[in-house]
């Protein structure tokens, strides 16, 4: 195999997994205030949005590159 099919294999694998999750999203404490023995956290949630547009360029690009890797001459 070459870096062509190798490469082209990822794109195409990580652009379903990026049209499946369609993102991701995780949570994490800040804290607001601390007095002594008091203090006070708030869960702020973070969503990283996975665009469907990129995720199906991924797999375009990744189909070019094994079509590419058929053609190209064998050395």
């Amino acid at each position: 195999m070459n870096w062509k099919r190798i490469t082209g294999i990822i794109f195409i694998l990580l652009g379903i997994l990026a049209m499946a999750f369609k993102g991701f999203t995780w949570s994490s404490r800040k804290p607001i205030i601390q007095v002594g023995t008091v203090h006070m956290d708030v869960t702020v949630h973070h969503h990283l949005l996975g665009a469907p547009v990129v995720a199906g360029l991924a797999i375009l690009l990744g189909v070019i590159l094994l079509v590419l890797s058929f053609k190209s001459p064998k050395p």
